[in-house]
């Protein structure tokens, strides 16, 4: 598992001085001759599927072509995304623009590493207004823009309409409940619910919860987990090993379960299943409505070299423009009001006000893949009671 990689101290003292040293450039070289700019900005990403490589690649050349004296040079950074960039960042060699995950966000500004986009956005009169306001505020720290969302996808409720049968499709944790009782699972079960909070902690904000790892030993961690565990104790859910599956999506499409919970990418991987009838809908409302959203930001680094091309691009890429190239293909839904997804993913962004940044907290990877999810593994187990696995989590993230 991946651990939280820390820069030096000494290092982000020298990284920081560099950055204020080139961010005053860069403002003397902006407010001199108003040139347009121009050169080269290295662009890093990495790569999800190669419909994703080639689709960005049309962005890109797109970008070109309308900004001739700017030449991009995309990186896909295969392996430990991570590690690589932030190596980039203590030899001050980093892209100009890059990813940033928004479990990332905040422990790289408080390394000091990535660009305030304030002065840009205020100097080229960028509106921000288009963007879906709970994902744009997942990468904003402290009231600061460090990123806009290139794209996301929150959590729908996967339903197999065989299976399903008569039954209605539920609305409420108490309906989903009733509805799987009823429902037979030849050598399954009703629901799968993967061992991760990556799906567990949706179900923390519906209970009422804040999502925050620190403060996991609260009532509504409490509700959630209780509830969640509770379907599979109670036989009406499981693992997907349990289901002779390496997910909750293969377990989906081979029929084992009648509900899964999982994202846009359902729909590439049902695309292996044709025969399989299924619907999407929105997830099932607690005490309120709650989901997750899976983002990524395009970000500039604070010591890029070439700060005016950097931002000219980024503001392309998360455009309105670019990002309907990028989110025609349907990997991914849009950020911004005034884009449309492809069709059939209404229940992804039914809810927008409901949605919340998957990792938006400081420490999160450590958290998540070193204490969390190995918590919640052994509380399905048996191994582990539910108050003892909560109070472990809130003292790791103190």
């Amino acid at each position: 598992m991946r651990k939280r990689l820390l820069l030096p101290t000494a290092l982000l003292v020298a990284i920081l001085v560099a950055a204020v040293v080139a961010a005053a450039s860069a403002g003397r070289t902006s407010a001199s001759a108003g040139k347009a700019p121009s050169g080269t900005v290295t662009l890093n990403g990495w790569q999800v599927s190669p419909a994703e490589e080639t689709k960005l690649a049309k962005v890109v050349k797109d970008f070109e072509a309308s900004h001739p004296k700017i030449h991009v040079n995309y990186q896909s950074i295969t392996g430990d995304y991570q590690a690589q960039e932030l190596a980039k960042f203590a030899a001050r060699k980093p892209p100009d623009v890059l990813y940033v995950d928004v479990a990332d966000i905040r422990d790289w500004v408080g390394q000091g590493v990535l660009q305030n986009l304030d002065s840009y956005v205020k100097a080229s009169h960028f509106s921000t207004k288009p963007y879906i306001k709970n994902l744009l505020n997942a990468f904003k720290v402290k009231g600061h823009i460090y990123g806009f969302p290139k794209d996301w996808s929150s959590l729908g409720m996967e339903v197999n309409t065989t299976l399903l049968g008569s039954n209605p499709i539920p609305k409420t944790w108490a309906q989903l409940k009733s509805v799987a009782s009823k429902i037979n699972v030849p050598g399954g079960k009703p629901i799968c619910l993967s061992a991760d909070w990556a799906r567990l902690m949706a179900f923390v904000y519906q209970a009422g919860g804040n999502g925050q790892f620190k403060s996991a030993n609260s009532a509504p961690f409490r509700t959630a987990v209780n509830f969640y565990v509770g379907l599979i104790k109670s036989g009406l859910a499981a693992t997907p090993d349990k289901l002779g599956s390496s997910w909750c999506g293969e377990a989906f499409g081979k029929q084992k379960v009648a509900f899964a919970f999982e994202g846009n990418w359902m729909f590439p991987t049902m695309a292996g299943f044709p025969g399989v009838k299924f619907t999407t809908a929105p997830l099932p409302k607690g005490k309120t409505r709650g989901n997750l959203a899976f983002t990524v930001s395009y970000s500039m680094a604070k010591d890029s070299k070439n700060k005016p091309a950097a931002w000219e691009l980024l503001k392309y890429l998360v455009g309105r423009q670019g990002m309907q190239q990028w989110v025609s293909l349907g990997l991914a839904l849009p950020t911004r009001n005034d884009v449309h997804a492809v069709a059939g993913r209404g229940a992804f962004t039914k809810y927008p006000a409901s949605v919340h940044g998957w990792g938006a907290q400081v420490g999160f990877r450590h958290i998540w893949n070193d204490v969390a999810n190995n918590e919640l593994t052994a509380v399905i187990a048996g191994k582990e009671s539910v108050n003892s696995m909560l109070q472990k989590i809130a003292a790791a993230a103190r």
